[in-house]
């Protein structure tokens, strides 16, 4: 028994520097849960544990978080926040224990008027990105047969604009680490 405390303690610590909660990281603290950083948002990083990774939304997001089993049969981690007066969500995806997708995405206003409209909504989600990682690079559209996607990189994130015309619906977002979106990029 007495040998079991240090290693609960040690436990804990290992516990507490991989979640960020005791490693000075950059924008680890946990005081806000939509910090652009170069390699995700809030206290996610590409390359983050997954359980470490559900332990920082939860502290992040007690009541919103959310790990478990999502898309594509891959390890989710969600959570709700607020940028500003928007609310947002955040979701990473982990492969084999690895978070290698971070979104950000803008939950409303996602009702607009037309397709400039949802651009100028993406343009105006890009600020905090542009202010981080400096100009836009490549930007391209991919064409579907329900909307239309413009995309953008600035720095390590492509940035999204879907627009659906039939719904007059607009979803935008950041993604990090985003395999599935990088490989539509035109020559690439």
């Amino acid at each position: 028994m007495f040998l079991q405390l240090p290693l609960v303690l040690l436990g804990g610590l290992a516990a507490g520097f991989a979640a960020g909660t005791l490693w000075p990281g950059e924008g680890r603290s946990g005081t806000d849960p939509v910090a652009v950083a170069a390699q995700g948002i809030g206290p996610l990083r590409l390359g983050d544990d997954y359980p470490a990774a559900a332990v920082a939304a939860r502290r992040v997001a007690p009541d919103s978080a959310f790990a478990g089993v999502g898309c594509n049969g891959l390890d989710e981690v969600r959570y709700s926040a607020h940028r500003g007066e928007s609310p947002v969500s955040v979701m990473a995806m982990a492969e084999g224990g690895t978070l290698v997708e971070i979104e950000l995405m803008l939950d409303a206003p996602n009702r607009v008027a037309d397709e400039a409209a949802c651009l100028a909504l993406r343009e105006d989600f890009a600020r905090p990105f542009l202010d981080r990682f400096g100009a836009a690079g490549d930007s391209w559209t991919v064409t579907k047969p329900v909307s239309t996607e413009h995309r953008q990189r600035v720095g390590p994130v492509v940035l999204e604009a879907r627009w659906f015309p039939m719904g007059r619906s607009c979803y935008v977002s950041a993604r990090y680490g985003a395999a599935r979106t990088v490989a539509t990029i035109p020559g690439r």
